[in-house]
């Protein structure tokens, strides 16, 4: 059900899954990517370390009858394992593409949500990071569009600047072609 895709102008041929749905004849991938993963590892360790600090004192909290049981430990480890791992998968299923005919955002984990903007209905492309994004090179690019379409914000975007002009470059050479 997936399609492999290649381009023909790339020095190296990787192929990149995606679902045959999103894309539209002669519709060539320029680039993908994923957010930044200092978004998903900063998150799992917090969550890690307070799971540690819960899991060491959850018998304070636990009425005495309940204290010599294992299966509370086992149920509250079950849970904070799920939850990480849902978290993490969260973050494996978001994808941002930039095709020759436009911006796609991929969300989902089981059911898909996509959204898209046609190059030629881009309005305006705003990069911004923080200090930690200056400093770990990820940012936030929001792309506006035309119409009533919205907008869309790639979030944790790694390296925002040069994807941002990799947008610009291709909103060029959409407008150049005359697509």
């Amino acid at each position: 059900m997936k399609q492999i895709l290649r381009r023909e102008n790339d020095k190296i041929k990787q192929p990149i899954f995606i679902y045959h749905a999103f894309l539209l004849p002669e519709e060539v991938i320029i680039f993908r990517t994923n957010p930044h993963p200092l978004s998903v590892i900063a998150l799992e360790t917090v969550l890690a370390v307070v799971g540690i600090i819960l899991f060491k004192y959850i018998f304070v909290f636990l009425p005495e009858e309940i204290s010599g049981l294992k299966w509370p430990l086992l149920l509250f480890g079950a849970i904070w394992g799920f939850v990480m791992t849902v978290i993490f998968f969260n973050w494996i299923c978001i994808r941002y593409y930039l095709t020759n005919k436009r911006l796609i955002e991929e969300r989902g984990i089981i059911g898909k949500r996509v959204m898209s903007i046609w190059l030629n209905r881009v309005q305006d492309i705003t990069c911004s990071f923080g200090v930690m994004g200056r400093i770990f090179s990820f940012g936030d690019i929001e792309i506006e569009s035309a119409g009533t379409q919205g907008k869309i914000v790639f979030e944790f975007l790694p390296a925002p600047r040069k994807f941002q002009v990799k947008i610009e470059k291709a909103i060029l050479d959409f407008h150049s072609y005359g697509k």
